[in-house]
């Protein structure tokens, strides 16, 4: 018997809907949820990574290191998701998403790869950037609307192309901010 992760039934007819019209499946009381989370210490960027174990195993390395979390628990979380399937949405983008044991809240990590790295996108491009979504064993179904967001963003080209420019995390978060306050419809 096949065990399906609650993420996984949501995930891929999510992403496809948002993809397909991300304007539609975020009402303004959701908005900013992304900003609340993201802080500028968990944007990363230039990160080297070879391979997607070696990509969740730095970021277990980066929540153990500033968060206390087990670095085991995420990089196996994150390796369990991406089991079910690909999270790259495509044009080099990448939101892996997990359930992790010991985290207290949700986490929210922007991470620029050194180098592009396979992961099984629909276009068939390497991932570079890829925005990590960890919640707690027991998130409510609040993550979900962390998960469209966020896919609302990377829906963007502007902000595809704007957040390439960025050189340094501080940039990078306000941009993020700035998308999640406004809408990808109204980023300058």
């Amino acid at each position: 018997m096949t065990v399906r992760h609650p993420l996984m039934e949501w995930s891929i007819p999510l992403r496809r809907l948002l993809m397909a019209a991300p304007e539609r499946m975020l009402a303004p009381a959701m908005a900013s949820t992304l900003a609340e989370h993201l802080t500028v210490g968990d944007v990363l960027l230039d990160l080297a990574a070879a391979s997607r174990d070696d990509l969740f195993a730095a970021v277990g390395q980066h929540m153990a290191h500033t968060y206390g979390v087990s670095a085991d628990g995420v990089a196996h979380g994150l390796r369990r998701r991406e089991r079910i399937g690909s999270s790259a949405l495509g044009h080099g983008v990448a939101i892996p998403c997990a359930r992790v044991q010991d985290a207290e809240r949700m986490y929210v990590l922007f991470i620029r790869l050194a180098a592009p790295i396979p992961f099984d996108a629909p276009d068939g491009l390497p991932v570079s950037e890829l925005l990590v979504l960890l919640v707690p064993k027991q998130a409510t179904e609040k993550h979900l609307h962390l998960f469209a967001e966020a896919t609302q963003l990377f829906a963007d080209q502007r902000l595809r192309q704007r957040l390439r420019l960025c050189c340094d995390a501080t940039q990078v978060a306000q941009l993020l901010r700035e998308g999640a306050h406004r809408g990808c419809a109204n980023l300058a």
